[in-house]
């Protein structure tokens, strides 16, 4: 059996992501397509399991009377079952919708009527009671589907069916459907819609991305051109919301081109130690994730005997200021002093995170700290900052190895235009850009101009060809000398502190800058503990008068790296955490500035004295 070659991966010409599915049954089917852990044991199924369980998934839906075209949403954490469900959806012709498993039913109303889904998979019975709030509300609603069926036994809301019962039946008809399926698989056209990803909602309602299959398959192609290298077997680990763009990428499509395994955990509270024992090669993390990382390494070294915490902490205070240089700039002193530490610490530090065999690290949705990339660099880490949106399908630019380019975000895939506007916005052409929003065509046009996509982001560009993100057009803030100023360089330059989870600047149409700063709990017990100082709840460290005094001097720490203009003058502690159920962030954790800003108004005016 030949190797698989990821180089040859183009040639093959368009395929849709089920065919691959296919394609890799027929030429290694023994291979492992995806892991998942069940009671302490990972179960493995192979691509020729996969192609099987595809099929037989597609034809349950058939006979459930599914027509192409339809539209299937998926509720559910990530789990085998969400995959084996979207490309078996694929696969019968269908659009998939995917929803965040951490929407509250009022939200979740949207996201199904918005998009039209007639056919829903959940994961569980605290999924099933979201929908069942939701009844005579959801006209086009005919089938759910349920993964896990504990504890519903006896409902039949929608007609409701367990997911095994759906492959048994499937089994069952798909002699009878075979035909239809091929028929189904042979009429996926580039141009249709394969996939609908909702926007976050930052501003407003989340829209529905539509994503063709042409759109999957260029990402596909250019995700060649990242991971030349990289072997069929390669482990990713599955732990992000799968009806993210970016996951998608990472998990699936992914996987999908370079015949790599997908790894899916028992849940989101055994991610560390999914990851120690998967120790994937490509590692995918949002910013938030890189920072806990940074959190938990700062608390077991504050935990630790006095020699090892003394020999830690020299270790970690030599890594950022070596990882601030590209590897290709470091003296003999740096190599001498990173091997060294590297054999005492940080490979027991990567081994503790289960980055021990990460060969590349991506770090993308939100702008990461600058010292907090050099800090991971320092460990040895190769972490590369990635651009890219719901409405290119994902990767749209990504850094070299170790972040070895003048831009924060890399460099443009070949094949991938861009131009930066005369205001500054960033504009993207090529076969990554999305079909539109669905059913909102005002939105569509205000976006896709003459095949350039909008996306609302400011860039500028580098001599070397790099690009770097300035911020979102819509949050740069004029202060009321009329100097521009960007929240995220503020706000990342504070949440370099591990203290600091949350910041959230304060500037616009103001004579100065403030902050609403929401504490890491992680990081603040340590602290308090060694500090003497008590206390029951949240609310009570936030508003105790040590702890003010501790920040306002992380803040000064930050304000020392920041222009006049852009330091923060004052600061309020958030009396509790932000929340997506009380609408403060948005389902991929990002922050709802109109919604903080108008919650804590009068918060906001006492610090301006008004």
């Amino acid at each position: 059996m030949a190797e698989y070659d990821i180089t040859q991966f183009p040639a093959k010409g368009f395929r849709s992501l089920p065919q691959l599915v296919m394609d890799h049954a027929a030429s290694h089917p023994d291979g492992v397509a995806m892991r998942q852990k069940d009671f302490g044991i990972w179960q493995e199924t192979t691509w020729q399991g996969l192609a099987e369980l595809t099929r037989a998934v597609a034809a349950g839906l058939m006979d459930l009377g599914m027509k192409a075209g339809d539209h299937i949403g998926i509720l559910s954490e990530n789990r085998q079952e969400w995959v084996q469900a979207q490309l078996a959806a694929m696969a019968a012709g269908g659009v998939v919708v995917g929803m965040y498993p951490t929407s509250p039913a009022p939200e979740i109303d949207h996201l199904i009527n918005a998009s039209d889904t007639t056919i829903l998979f959940v994961e569980d019975q605290e999924q099933l009671d979201k929908i069942l709030e939701l009844e005579g509300r959801i006209p086009l609603m005919q089938q759910l589907i349920i993964f896990d069926p504990k504890g519903t036994q006896g409902c039949e809301a929608y007609n409701l069916i367990s997911f095994a019962q759906l492959v048994r039946n499937g089994r069952a008809a798909l002699s009878a459907l075979s035909g239809d399926i091929d028929s189904r698989l042979k009429a996926i056209q580039p141009d249709n819609t394969g996939l609908m990803v909702f926007t976050s909602g930052s501003t407003g309602l989340p829209k529905a991305a539509e994503i063709t299959h042409n759109n999957l398959w260029a990402a596909a192609c250019y995700t060649i051109q990242n991971f030349v290298g990289f072997k069929p077997g390669t482990n990713v680990l599955s732990y992000l919301p799968l009806c993210h763009i970016a996951e998608q990428n990472v998990t699936v499509i992914n996987a999908l081109t370079g015949q790599f395994t997908m790894n899916f955990g028992e849940s989101l509270r055994t991610v560390q130690m999914d990851l120690r024992e998967v120790a994937p090669q490509i590692f995918f993390g949002v910013p938030r994730i890189w920072e806990r990382m940074q959190s938990g390494i700062m608390v077991q070294t504050a935990t630790t005997g006095k020699i090892r915490r003394a020999l830690t902490m020299m270790a970690l205070n030599s890594a950022q200021p070596r990882g601030a240089k590209r590897p290709c700039d470091w003296t003999l002193k740096d190599k001498l002093a990173h091997g060294f530490w590297s054999l005492l610490i940080y490979r027991h530090i990567l081994a503790y995170l289960g980055l021990n065999r990460t060969r590349v690290a991506l770090s993308a949705a939100a702008p990461i700290a600058e010292d907090l990339l050099h800090f991971l660099r320092g460990l040895g880490l190769n972490i590369r900052e990635v651009w890219g949106m719901s409405e290119t399908t994902g990767v749209g630019s990504v850094q070299p190895d170790f972040g070895d380019c003048d831009g924060r975000v890399g460099i443009f895939s070949q094949g991938i235009q861009y131009r930066i506007a005369e205001d500054g916005e960033l504009l993207v052409k090529g076969d990554i850009v999305f079909k539109g929003y669905y059913k909102n065509p005002k939105a569509s046009a205000e976006t896709l101009v003459d095949g350039w996509l909008l996306t609302g982001d400011v860039a500028r560009a580098e001599p070397d060809g790099s690009i770097s993100i300035v911020d979102r057009k819509k949050d740069i803030m004029i202060n009321a000398a009329g100097k521009n100023l960007t929240p995220s360089l503020i706000e990342n330059t504070m949440k370099s502190s591990p203290f600091i989870k949350e910041c959230i600047v304060i500037a616009d149409r103001r004579p100065y800058v403030t902050a609403l700063v929401q504490l890491d709990l992680d990081t603040m017990r340590i602290w308090a503990e060694q500090n003497g100082v008590s206390y029951t709840t949240y609310r009570s460290l936030a508003e105790n008068e040590q702890v003010a005094e501790m920040i306002d001097a992380e803040i000064a720490k930050g304000n020392a790296k920041l222009a006049r203009v852009e330091q923060i003058k004052k600061v309020y502690l958030l009396p509790k955490e932000l929340d997506h159920d009380d609408g403060e962030v948005t389902a991929t954790l990002k922050v709802r500035r109109n919604k903080i800003y108008e919650f804590y108004e009068t918060e906001i005016n006492a610090l301006y004295g008004t």
